[in-house]
């Protein structure tokens, strides 16, 4: 086995003073980047047999490192400190830190006690639970690497037929190995739906009975392990969204996901399925429930003049008005997966209104003070904010009205 010096790409670096608990982050760190295909992040309100928590990934690495194989996790440290990639790293230790994890379930069988304390130090039951699958996704990350690309290859797969005969390929019996695998190629998929379409075909049926049947089961769950990840990110005060992208895009992919069950299964909404479909729903929901009210008074502090003082735009208030008419726009795009539509519709009516009021009144201003560079920053912030909310020729008829005005008073 390669020592730390040998690692691909190192490089003679001192740790320093801070070197122990720097090694000993940089090893975990290693670890949860190889498993990173199979790990999800809180808030995590069902559990699935391929999903495991990052957290307790976290922890399981911890007790590994200190009480199993703590001469490789050094090791492992040492090269990623020293510059080697630390996926290939870790691959590289990767069998000995096996053989220390089968010498320990060997000990442990012969011995009730070294199993409790084991359960104790790797943090309690629930990280126990979590052993297996942990030591599994290890044992097969190659196979991972592969399921990761199987997703993105999928995707560019037009045919029928040939994507039918690709997700039949995917021969793998064991059913824990099955979780991971598609655990780890839905997170790469573009889109589900045509997937889980495929596997329709391939189960003869849509009923819950006959995909897990088939052997589909792992898909379906994979698929609502990925949406529920989407929840947290979503922030968790939903007014405070600091990457609005970021947020429409978790819409967006809950929606795809959750549209490749309800458009080609048929659930019962009383069966397991059915009701984590609903709770996810609700909660993902409820997030979106108080940035929907705020959209129509966050348009409307940024295009009202203020009434006392220097007339002046606050970018702060536009940029949280643009980000709210973002949102808007998403959550009308996802609605059928979402439990938002009385909400959805006074939101849309009541910013369609505010709009198209305000920006009438921004260029009325405009029209009568030419030169004045908030009335020209706030009618400009309108245009944006109708080219979001209404369409693209709307936007441009105001733009037009602008320079209109601006030509007029350049002829004097």
């Amino acid at each position: 086995m390669a020592l730390p010096d040998t690692f691909p790409g190192v490089k003679d670096q001192p740790l320093g003073g801070t070197g122990v608990k720097r090694g000993a982050d940089s090893g975990k760190d290693a670890f949860l980047e190889a498993l990173a295909g199979v790990l999800v992040d809180p808030p995590v309100h069902h559990g699935f047999a391929g999903a495991i928590e990052r957290e307790t990934a976290g922890k399981i690495w911890t007790w590994m490192a200190r009480d199993i194989a703590g001469d490789e996790a050094a090791r492992l440290a040492d090269a990623v400190d020293s510059g080697a990639d630390a996926a290939t790293a870790f691959d590289l230790l990767l069998p000995e830190i096996l053989e220390r994890l089968k010498a320990n379930a060997a000990a442990e069988k012969d011995d009730r006690e070294l199993e409790r304390r084991n359960s104790i130090q790797m943090g309690g039951e629930e990280a126990r639970q979590r052993l297996a699958p942990v030591i599994m996704a290890m044992r097969r990350r190659p196979l991972l690497v592969q399921a990761g690309k199987f997703g993105v290859a999928v995707g560019s797969i037009s045919d029928e037929a040939a994507l039918v005969t690709a997700l039949q390929s995917i021969s793998i019996t064991n059913p824990l190995t099955r979780a991971l695998w598609m655990q780890a190629m839905v997170g790469h998929m573009a889109n589900p739906s045509r997937v889980m379409a495929a596997a329709v075909a391939i189960a003869g049926g849509n009923t819950e009975t006959r995909i897990t049947n088939a052997g589909y089961g792992a898909l379906v769950e994979a698929v609502l392990s990925h949406a529920q990840s989407q929840i947290g990110r979503l922030a968790s005060q939903p007014n405070l969204f600091s990457d609005i992208d970021f947020s429409c895009k978790a819409i967006d992919r809950f929606h795809r996901l959750m549209r490749s069950i309800n458009y080609n299964l048929e659930i019962e909404r009383r069966s397991l399925w059915g009701t984590i479909m609903t709770d996810l729903t609700a909660r993902l929901s409820e997030r979106l429930e108080r940035p929907m009210k705020e959209i129509t008074i966050n348009v409307t502090q940024a295009l009202r003049r203020p009434r006392d003082g220097n007339d002046k735009v606050d970018p702060d208030q536009v940029l949280a008005a643009l980000n709210g008419l973002y949102l808007l726009i998403a959550v009308r795009k996802s609605r059928d997966s979402l439990a938002v539509n009385a909400l959805l519709d006074q939101a849309w009516a009541d910013t369609g209104q505010t709009v198209e009021v305000l920006v009438g009144r921004a260029l009325d201003m405009y029209r009568a003070q030419p030169a004045d560079p908030a009335a020209r920053e706030r009618l400009d912030a309108g245009i944006k904010m109708a080219e979001i909310r209404f369409n693209p020729e709307y936007a441009d008829i105001l733009r037009r009205a602008r320079d209109g005005a601006e030509r007029r008073t350049a002829q004097g």
